[in-house]
């Protein structure tokens, strides 16, 4: 304090790696007293480590080598460390599990190491520029004459290696795949690339593909987080190839779908009155990110603020889905169970059809979200609320383990995405599979992993609608009005989240879990008629 009372200013200076000069204190407790550990021997385990992979990277035929080194981290499984805590310490010893998702996540920042991703086994996966390999590989071999605070930056770090392919590729899709036949796949790049770089690794994977069994590239975009992709017709042997020899190729997989549900033959309609006038332009606005609606569609045509068409999506006539998520979204949730009313209803929002089908029919096209919300948020200022009424086919947990990760890379984008554009996106929370019973009879059903969250109706910033039963018909599962759809798949979300966020009707199931007359919620049809028999739409308006 200085002698007026007031605090002085101090300086303190950083280095390259963003730390303290070696003569400053951190806060936050002494070094850690790091016991049990050979120095020599694990500062020479590491040495070598990296010049093998440095090795290995050189004689690849990644295009990025010069200036990228991408590489895995193992870690150390656990640590001893000195105590005088007589409560926790035994023999004056603590241990500790790594855990480079967490806590030891700043050992690689300390050493000026990019930390990318954190393997399911716990191993890192790391960037370094060529340099830092050589800076880092020099003080690894004398690891044992460094201080106390050097050492315990590596103290973590068992060894480097190269980032295996079971990283990259899911081996139980590759297995799936039939030899020397082309199936659709996704190229997902590493981030902290240059485009110039990215070009050239294009063309290196371009020279692996074969034109005589039609391999090809068909597309490329890029994400929300600047991660760039291409998309193309690929057999499994090239897929194993790349997946080999570019470490600059973060995952190759599938293409990432959610999937609309598919209405069944409708049992039960009605012709749709003409709505009560009301002044259209005067509505709000809700984005219906589906499969479209038609564009001479007799109701909802009159409804629609404009459309969006995602390159991706056929150009034939849209899906079902797409118009009668619309027309809720439009006229909300009307009940005409014992006929059309005399009455229609009066519509209270309008629609920003914003079609990103796949290319199979009830298919979304995940790659395409963030594209389209893109173009609406910069081209129609007026539209702040979206609405999401589909998910992944299986819970978060059954997706293999390369392709869950992609598919959270997407949901961290949305999450993002929302944050910085401050709009409101309201995502279903999904059904389960029709026909199948719960392990757990119902209202217990929730127990049944089968019935977890997919991965979009995890999203943080979003809004995820559950559904529930508000009319109680003949033949029905649920028999007390309130409570919820028994096809409605139940959080948790991410991190133990609470999820859903909110409910709306969604109609009930027959006791074997299908679609039955009179359970479900009405929408109209592509016809412009009013539909029911729906067991399990989950299509709440927003």
């Amino acid at each position: 304090m200085s002698p007026n009372g007031r605090t002085v200013p101090r300086t303190f200076y950083l280095n390259e790696q963003h730390e303290l000069a070696r003569g400053e204190k951190e806060g936050g407790g002494r070094v850690p007293q790091y016991i049990d550990i050979n120095w020599a021997s694990r500062g020479t385990a590491i040495s070598r480590s990296l010049h093998r992979v440095r090795k290995e990277i050189q004689e690849s035929p990644d295009p990025t080598k010069e200036n990228h080194y991408f590489m895995l981290a193992a870690p150390v499984e656990r640590l001893t460390k000195a105590s005088t805590d007589k409560t926790k310490a035994r023999d004056g010893k603590v241990f500790e599990d790594t855990d480079f998702a967490r806590e030891h996540s700043r050992v690689f920042r300390r050493l000026g190491v990019d930390l990318l991703n954190v393997a399911d086994d716990g191993s890192a996966v790391v960037h370094m520029k060529p340099e830092m390999m050589e800076q880092l590989s020099g003080r690894a071999q004398f690891l044992q004459k460094l201080g106390a605070g050097e050492q315990s930056r590596w103290a973590t770090i068992d060894r480097f290696e190269m980032i295996p392919p079971e990283l990259r590729v899911d081996a139980d899709w590759l297995r799936t795949l039939r030899a020397k036949k082309v199936t659709d796949a996704v190229i997902e790049f590493q981030s902290l690339l240059a485009r110039s770089e990215i070009d050239a690794l294009v063309r290196a994977v371009v020279q692996i593909l074969l034109r005589n069994l039609g391999e090809a590239l068909t597309g490329t975009g890029t994400d929300f987080s600047g991660r760039q992709w291409v998309r193309g017709k690929v057999t499994p042997e090239s897929l194993t190839k790349i997946s080999q020899g570019f470490a600059s190729v973060q995952s190759l997989h599938s293409p990432l779908i959610s999937i609309a549900a598919s209405p069944p033959p409708v049992r039960h309609r009605s012709h749709a009155s003409a709505p009560s006038e009301v002044d259209a332009l005067s509505l709000p606005v809700i984005g219906v990110l589906d499969t479209g609606v038609p564009a001479d569609h007799a109701i909802l045509a009159k409804y629609r603020r404009g459309t969006y068409l995602a390159p991706t999506s056929p150009t034939g006539r849209a899906h079902p889905h797409g118009g009668f998520v619309s027309s809720r979204v439009v006229f909300g949730d009307p009940d005409y169970s014992n006929g059309p009313p005399a009455q229609p209803p009066v519509a209270s929002a309008r629609y920003y059809d914003i079609n990103i089908s796949g290319i199979s029919p009830g298919q979304i096209e995940d790659k395409g979200i963030y594209p389209a919300l893109q173009a609406i948020v910069a081209t129609a200022p007026d539209v702040r609320v979206f609405n999401m009424s589909f998910d992944t086919r299986d819970p978060l947990e059954s997706i293999p383990s390369v392709k869950r990760f992609e598919t959270l890379s997407l949901v961290q984008d949305l999450d993002n995405f929302i944050f910085q554009n401050d709009i409101l996106v309201v995502i279903a929370a999904g059904n389960s599979e029709r026909g199948i019973l719960p392990l757990t009879p119902y209202p217990r059903h929730f127990e049944d992993p089968r019935w977890a969250l997919g991965a979009w109706a995890r999203s943080f910033n979003s809004l995820t609608c559950g559904s529930f039963v508000k009319r109680i018909g003949p033949g029905g599962l649920v028999t007390e009005a309130g409570w919820p759809s028994p096809f409605c798949r139940i959080g948790p979300g991410l991190c133990d989240s609470p999820k859903p966020d909110f409910s709306a009707n969604g109609g009930n199931g027959t006791a074997q879990y299908d679609y039955a007359a009179g359970l479900g919620v009405w929408g109209l049809t592509q016809e412009g008629m009013w539909r029911t028999g729906l067991a399990r739409p989950l299509h709440p308006h927003c």
